[in-house]
């Protein structure tokens, strides 16, 4: 990094990722993020380490373990030659974005159950409001029947008595 190119603060880290100095610090421990030192001893980033730390809190926040960023970030210094190194990311990003499909349907169906399992509750608010009796539930015939309810709302709400 030439001294005329700008560098960020751990202060601008944390601004432009929402991590904590804690977090920042044990990336950069863990080799996963690079920082110079100013004459004070205080951390310097270049731009492009936040960008790196933004893919990183991506990847973690879509389930993988810091070692297998530590070796998806090190594959291409670590590879015999740029093609091993292409390949090599390419078969590891094929199989994790099958991964991310098969989190993503998940997370489409649940939200749709909590979807309707906050409708079906708002429903029972009003029925609260009116009587707490328990009983009332069971003779129900402002919901649907018990097995075209949510999951959700089935499970956390139960209707049996």
């Amino acid at each position: 990094m030439s001294g005329s190119e700008r560098t960020l603060s751990l202060k601008d880290m944390l601004a432009g990722s929402g991590c904590t100095p804690r977090t920042v610090r044990f990336y950069e421990r863990e080799g996963l993020l690079r920082a110079t030192r100013t004459r004070g001893g205080h951390r310097a980033f270049s731009p492009e380490e936040l960008d790196r730390l933004n893919f990183i809190v991506a990847l973690r926040e879509a389930g993988w373990s810091l070692e297998e960023i530590a070796e998806l970030l090190a594959v291409r210094g670590t590879a015999a030659s740029d093609r091993e190194a292409c390949r090599r990311i390419d078969q590891t990003l094929h199989a994790r974005l099958g991964e991310l499909e098969r989190k993503l349907d998940l997370l489409t169906r649940l939200r749709s159950d909590l979807e309707g399992t906050r409708k079906a509750l708002a429903v029972c608010s009003e029925c609260t409001q009116e009587s707490p009796d328990r009983a009332r539930c069971l003779g129900c015939t402002r919901l649907p029947e018990p097995a075209e309810l949510p999951r959700g709302f089935r499970l956390t709400w139960r209707i049996d008595g």
